[in-house]
């Protein structure tokens, strides 16, 4: 009797499930493969087509060789292949797909409808798939090319299927993917497609058109072109200027033969190369094509083929470097740092004092409904004094600590009510000689118990964060309308996020309308917002607002941290005594004045006991 065995060979129905796990992740994972199938059969025309993100349909569409009715039936087995035939070809790999698991992956999962007509001839073949499984062929006629439609991905493995993400996630991760090979193949004609709706539509053109294309023309100015052969290794591409770093990542390309790929290490050569550019932080843009010999590279390292392998890491890592620091240079890309201290009026408006002396309206003043009657916790200072909080203990002690401003009325000799007494001292504003700036980023009074320091950008991001959150429970801001409304033309994959964030913008005031392909028109803007680049604050907003998608945040505090942000006053901003004062009565009528809305201390107190110790008075 044959001895019993524990270990058995794996049916091809299984197996092939097991690949999939390592090639077919998710919608976008078909877009990959078979986008790449289509530019090793030539194709210089390729339809991509979406529905639901990619989960019911994924149809991709070429204008390549085609394959023969034989070709077309192998091509669904397991490690079948026309990119490499010897173990030698594995040296140097100069086509996309080559390991045969692709096509026999998927349609392990899915439902599968092929059509492909050779080159030369006017007939092909049609065959339907299920589960990797062959249920139908036909004759078939068209043009020369190949129509491959994925239906249903895991339909059959329904464990793997939950976990795919909402319709929007799927669809944006499939629109990055696509992106991808536009921006690498430029001399190609690329159109995606999803829900019947044409997102972008490109003909064969320059780097540079299409970047526009796909990125958005608002990049125009922004853009450097990189061109260098040193050998070893050639370089073409753009890089952007510092008008065009990002607080997020998602503009960076690198492709290495007509191939995408990441690369930490590459990735620190470009943001070296940027040097001082970069002091604060943020992803400057780039799209780098490299040339490298296929002998001097390993594109086999990595399952789904992302990362890859040099023969001489440092040598590229150098090269990339020098090239993109030289022509970052000679293009006097560096911003002048050395700007003379303005006035905050007079940065944002141009207009800080009038020929006579006169001051121009307060940004606090124009700003003063920060929190309306209509919308406004309980104002703060209807507390009694009995039941007084520890907010209201401090703010009552920096008005206390000052000679209040009295301002005479008719009855003004008149006996006073002990309740008008206590709204008069609710509403006077602090004396002038009681505050004061410093380094135009530090508010300073004095308390009854020694002195207290007032982050101005923090404290006015509380402010507008709290006004945000109540807009969005009580309905819109009032909006001031653009006298030229301005054109947004963005990405395809920030069009998508704008109009996730557009119902909550407009709740804060933002006038917005769409306009054709990834174009937004912002019609208004806040009332009070006196900062004239809104294209530019929008844009930062997109940033911000992905960066907190992915710490989960919920969507309204994620907009409201955001706008407080970008819409608040800023460190450096010089402050008059009557805004800073404003500035003060608003911080405490805000529900949580201690903190900004990312965590940071607005206020610190330092106590006269403190001060005392420190001059040795102890």
């Amino acid at each position: 009797m044959a001895a019993e065995t524990k270990i058995t060979v794996l049916p091809p129905e299984v197996s092939n499930k097991i690949a999939a796990g390592e090639v077919v992740e998710r919608p976008a994972s078909v877009v990959k493969e078979l986008v790449e199938n289509s530019i090793d059969a030539g194709a210089d025309d390729i339809t991509i087509l979406l529905k639901d993100g990619g989960k019911e349909l994924i149809r991709i569409v070429d204008n390549g060789s085609g394959m023969s009715e034989a070709d077309v039936r192998l091509a669904f087995q397991r490690h079948a292949t026309s990119k490499i035939a010897v173990a030698e070809d594995l040296e140097a790999i100069s086509t996309l797909g080559f390991r045969g698991e692709a096509l026999a992956s998927i349609a392990s999962v899915s439902q599968i409808e092929i059509k492909s007509i050779p080159s030369g001839e006017d007939s092909g073949l049609e065959v339907q798939l299920e589960g990797g499984y062959v249920i139908a062929e036909k004759p078939a006629g068209g043009t020369t090319g190949t129509s491959i439609a994925v239906k249903n991905l895991f339909f059959n493995t329904p464990g793997r299927r939950k976990f795919l993400k909402a319709t929007s996630t799927e669809y944006r991760r499939c629109l990055v993917t696509a992106n991808r090979f536009a921006l690498c193949y430029p001399d190609k004609a690329f159109r995606l497609i999803h829900n019947d709706k044409v997102i972008w539509d490109v003909p064969p053109q320059s780097l540079k058109e299409r970047t526009l294309a796909i990125l958005g023309k608002r990049l125009a100015n922004m853009l450097i072109e990189i061109e260098a052969d040193e050998g070893a290794i050639a370089v073409h591409g753009l890089v952007g200027t510092h008008e065009s770093i990002r607080k997020v990542s998602g503009e960076q390309y690198f492709f290495l033969n007509g191939r995408f790929f990441t690369d930490r290490s590459l990735n620190h050569a470009v943001t070296a190369a940027y040097g001082e550019i970069l002091a604060h932080g943020g992803y400057p843009l780039y799209i780098l094509h490299l040339t490298v010999d296929p002998t001097r590279v390993d594109v086999n390292v990595h399952p789904t083929k992302m990362q890859v392998k040099f023969a001489d890491d440092r040598l590229v890592y150098s090269l990339l470097r020098s090239v993109i620091r030289r022509h970052l240079m000679s293009s006097d890309v560096i911003p002048n740092l050395d700007k003379p201290a303005t006035p905050l009026e007079q940065r944002l408006s141009g207009n800080w004092r009038t020929d006579t002396g006169a001051s121009a309206p307060s940004l606090l003043s124009s700003a003063g409904d920060l929190l309306r009657p209509s919308v406004r916790k309980q104002d703060f200072y209807t507390t009694q004094r009995q039941s007084q909080s520890v907010d209201d203990q401090l703010r009552f002690d920096i008005v206390g600590a000052g000679q209040r401003q009295e301002q005479p009325g008719p009855d003004s000799g008149k006996d006073s009510q002990p309740g008008d007494h206590e709204e008069s001292e609710q509403t006077t504003a602090f004396a002038v000689n009681n505050v004061f700036q410093i380094h135009n980023r530090y508010i300073l009074s004095q308390t009854s118990q020694g002195l207290v320091i007032i982050d101005q950008h923090a404290a006015h991001e509380r402010i507008m964060y709290e006004k945000a959150l109540a807009l969005f429970e009580a309905g819109q801001a009032g909006s001031q309308k653009l006298l030229f409304p301005k054109m947004l033309e963005v990405s395809a994959e920030d069009f998508e996020i704008l109009k996730e964030m557009r119902p909550f913008l407009e709740k804060i005031g933002f006038v917005l309308d769409e306009f054709g392909h990834n174009t937004i028109v912002l019609e208004g803007v806040p009332s009070g917002l006196r900062i004239k680049d809104y294209d530019r604050i929008l844009q930062q907003m997109i940033d911000d607002y992905r960066r907190g998608k992915r710490n989960n945040l919920e969507i309204r505090d994620n907009i409201a941290k955001t706008w407080s942000c970008h819409g608040s006053i800023r460190s450096g901003d010089r402050l008059t005594p009557a805004e800073m004062n404003a500035l003060i009565e608003q911080l405490f009528q805000a529900e949580t004045p201690y903190f900004c809305p990312h965590g940071r201390p607005v206020i610190i107190t330092i106590t006269t006991e403190e001060l005392d110790n420190r001059f040795g008075r102890t």
